[in-house]
């Protein structure tokens, strides 16, 4: 029996998060969703993964997994958009060797399927437009339907903003105590009069030496990884976590619920925001109500809005359509390699793509074009394909991460498709 994570056909609803990564791996919190799952199955399973065919080979290369393949064998297939709970993910896999679907409300969020159905229903994911998994392949198949309900503790990230709204709702803590169970030999602290609630307060980097850093876990967990640099004069107000690598620069303050992934530089004031890793943040500035790819580097004195004056619903404009967050603090959605210049400022319910360039005094648009060079104020050029990717391979360089063969074909399909 085999486990296969799938993006299913409403992935462009998750722009830009899932255009360099597939959408199980969009982070909330320590862990990505994919990662969140791998925890669960305990090496007992082989998975693999249901993606887009022109994702599928940058996929497979960055998770070491089979992707888009497929043996002849029992599976159990889970969407790679919803956080599972445990006990989801045990009541699914008890089913393994039946025909059933798990709905919730009209989507699909699981499948167990046996042998002979697995092989039709791949045949007829061969046959798709874009390789991801559609529930109208299911028509045709006489299973069982399970629906699922709020009680059965799930949720389901069907917009870049729905993981704010997750980590606002108090699930961060619950996310850092699935990691702390999961990564074993994360001390807690010991005491000190700057350290508060100390007994929450994890790390793998010593912090006992460090002076004038205050530590606040009063309102949740603070998880601190490996080999974290902490410059002196710094705040953290719990739920906060801090993976491998990252430096925090004097002076910053993060107010949970925070996620400053691995590798990550960052300065000035950060709130209610996750950094998915090498994001660079390096000087003063607000950045808030925020998701924040892979090295996104904001200038200095950057500012993201993340509430109207009127106190409103903050709308938001992904992929050209106005949608309604139903927030009233949302900040900026911004999409792998952009850059801001210094005092650049953010609309609220920002929407930026991938390698945009944003300058100049005033506001931006809401909507930021993939591979633009903006100027507040005036129409967007487009950026030159080969500069871009020179520039990321220098980025990604500094970081000591390389930039693959199959990375840049991903890169040079959206900008001839985008």
């Amino acid at each position: 029996m085999r486990i296969s994570v799938f993006e299913d056909n409403s992935f462009k609803n998750l722009y830009p998060l899932c255009l360099l990564r597939g959408v199980f791996d969009i982070k909330i919190g320590p862990y990505s969703l994919i990662d969140r799952i791998k925890t669960f199955t305990n090496k007992k399973f082989e998975l693999s993964l249901i993606c887009r065919n022109y994702i599928s080979d940058y996929l497979s290369e960055f998770h070491k997994l089979p992707a888009n393949k497929f043996s002849n064998d029992d599976y159990i297939l889970l969407n790679g958009k919803v956080v599972f709970s445990e006990k989801l993910f045990d009541t699914v896999i008890s089913n393994k060797g039946k025909d059933i679907i798990f709905y919730f409300k009209d989507e699909v969020i699981a499948v167990c399927i046996t042998k002979k159905n697995a092989a039709n229903l791949f045949s007829l994911l061969n046959n798709s437009e874009f390789m991801v998994f559609n529930s109208e392949f299911l028509s045709g198949f006489n299973f069982k339907k399970i629906y699922l309900t709020d009680k059965d503790d799930l949720r389901i990230i069907n917009f870049p903003w729905n993981v704010i709204e997750f980590i606002l709702e108090g699930r961060l803590n619950e996310e850092l105590n699935l990691y702390l169970k999961s990564v074993k030999k994360f001390p807690s602290v010991k005491k000190s009069r700057n350290f508060i609630n100390s007994k929450f307060i994890f790390s793998k980097t010593k912090l006992d030496l460090l002076q004038n850093i205050v530590l606040d876990a009063s309102s949740g967990s603070i998880v601190i990884s490996e080999n974290v640099e902490i410059e002196p004069f710094t705040f953290l107000k719990g739920p906060v976590f801090i993976g491998k690598n990252v430096k925090i620069k004097s002076g910053t303050k993060i107010y949970g619920p925070c996620v400053i992934g691995e590798s990550s530089r960052v300065a000035g004031e950060i709130a209610e925001s996750v950094f998915h890793s090498f994001v660079n943040k390096q000087h003063d500035g607000f950045t808030g109500h925020s998701y924040l790819c892979p090295f996104v580097n904001l200038g200095a004195d950057t500012v993201t809005s993340d509430l109207k004056n009127n106190y409103s619903e903050i709308s938001v404009t992904p992929n050209s359509v106005k949608i309604n967050s139903g927030m009233m603090f949302l900040g900026s959605i911004i999409g792998d390699h952009s850059k801001t210049s210094i005092n650049t400022m953010l609309n609220t319910g920002s929407i930026i793509g991938i390698f945009s360039n944003l300058f100049g005094s005033g506001f931006h648009e809401k909507s930021i074009s993939s591979f633009s060079w903006n100027e507040a104020g005036k129409p967007f050029a487009k950026y030159d394909l080969s500069k871009a990717i020179h520039t990321a391979e220098i980025v990604m360089k500094r970081r000591g991460v390389e930039l693959s063969k199959s990375y840049e074909k991903l890169i040079s399909y959206y900008f001839k498709e985008l």
